[in-house]
């Protein structure tokens, strides 16, 4: 019995390291692709995400990396949040790690959600050229501007409200009806 409790206390270990280089490894190889094309990383990214080029590029510009304007994207798809919110929160919490920024923003640790940033699984291969235009459509063809199509690479259902194909409006005021 000692034993038995000794090799799962080892595993589980073992196991949070390898899930955080899983992170990394997928974080420096969207850095990697952004490196040798950085136009077509930012416009797979976009696509991936559904968010004009020239959003990528912002996000980018003020994170100072193609990974970290992913996570950003990420976090808001998850979220549903405002670009404005998740940058607040990353500007405050950037060298604290991704895991505790994901709780800051309501992401439980647990979650299917949590399990893929510990994983690196956003169904989405940093690897794959981008065929497209680079004006950030959706690659997913036939699901259309209100399409319940799933990015995510099946991962369950989204619950809450923002988590659908049209996330963080480029106005970033998040549409709930403020007029000037």
């Amino acid at each position: 019995m000692k034993k038995t409790i000794l090799a799962i206390f080892i595993l589980l270990c073992c196991a949070g390291p390898a899930m955080a280089d899983a992170l990394d490894t997928f974080l420096d190889n969207i850095n990697v692709q952004a490196a040798a094309d950085r136009h077509g990383a930012v416009a797979s990214i976009g696509s991936h995400f559904g968010v004009p080029y020239s959003d990528v590029e912002l996000i980018m510009g003020t994170t100072g990396s193609l990974s970290d304007a992913f996570m950003i994207l990420q976090f808001g798809r998850w979220t549903g949040l405002s670009r404005d919110r998740i940058m607040g929160v990353y500007g405050s919490r950037k060298g604290q790690g991704w895991g505790v920024m994901a709780k800051e923003l309501g992401i439980k640790p647990g979650s299917a959600e949590f399990h893929a940033l510990k994983s690196g699984d956003f169904g989405y291969d940093p690897h794959r050229p981008y065929h497209g235009d680079d004006k950030g459509g959706s690659s997913n063809k036939g699901s259309g501007k209100g399409g319940k199509s799933d990015k995510s690479g099946g991962k369950g259902n989204k619950k809450g409200p923002g988590n659908d194909d049209d996330l963080m409006p480029s106005d970033q005021g998040g549409g709930k009806g403020k007029k000037k």
